[in-house]
């Protein structure tokens, strides 16, 4: 997990649905083209702003179960999260949310580069060999990509028995691509189901 990607998913992941987090000022020197180094102090300092306002919790398959207090008294944002395989992905992709929304459980990418608040870019997922492509909803200040509800229903199946999700977001001037490993997904979703139905 030791990636710049876990900056994006956890800093993503203890919003509140239509909250933005306060950065810290280690995160904003974080992104792509930086060094081991700076990538560990990242990685540090977002662990650090997950556990400030929120609960986290280590799922079987790398997967994380996270928990965010709303700091204007709602509903606490609650999530499931993976980061992406860093010898398999680009650095813009940080990872994949899974989280409790209003017409049920949501699907997010997390990007590292913030993309235009207008943009609805395509996204391709392929799951074994089966790929499905929809257009997205940029959220989060630009950082996430929220995608339809067909989405989830691939989640609560098809995925389920794929090693990994490869993911192709068709930005400009180049796509952004990787792969997120699937092995504990269904545990993964059980989990989230059982807060998403008690709210």
């Amino acid at each position: 997990m030791a990636r710049s990607g876990l900056l994006g998913a956890g800093l993503v992941m203890t919003m509140a649905p239509g909250q933005a987090e306060p950065v810290r000022p280690g995160i904003l020197n974080c992104g792509s083209g930086i060094s081991a180094e700076q990538r560990r102090r990242c990685d540090e300092e977002a662990f650090k702003q997950i556990e400030s306002g929120s609960q986290s919790t280590q799922l079987e398959g790398g997967w994380r179960l996270v928990k965010s207090k709303n700091p204007d008294g709602g509903a606490d944002a609650i999530s499931v999260m993976h980061v992406v395989d860093g010898a398999k992905s680009d650095a813009r992709l940080a990872g994949l949310s899974l989280q409790c929304g209003k017409g049920g459980i949501e699907i997010v990418l997390v990007v590292l580069e913030p993309l235009s608040r207008s943009a609805r870019p395509n996204v391709a997922l392929i799951a074994e060999e089966r790929r499905a492509e929809f257009q997205a909803s940029v959220i989060q200040g630009g950082v996430a990509l929220v995608l339809p509800a067909e989405a989830s229903k691939l989640a609560a199946s098809d995925w389920q028995t794929a090693n990994e999700l490869t993911v192709e977001i068709g930005t400009t001037p180049s796509a952004i691509r990787g792969a997120v490993p699937m092995a504990g997904l269904a545990a993964a979703l059980r989990y989230l189901s059982q807060y998403c139905h008690a709210r």
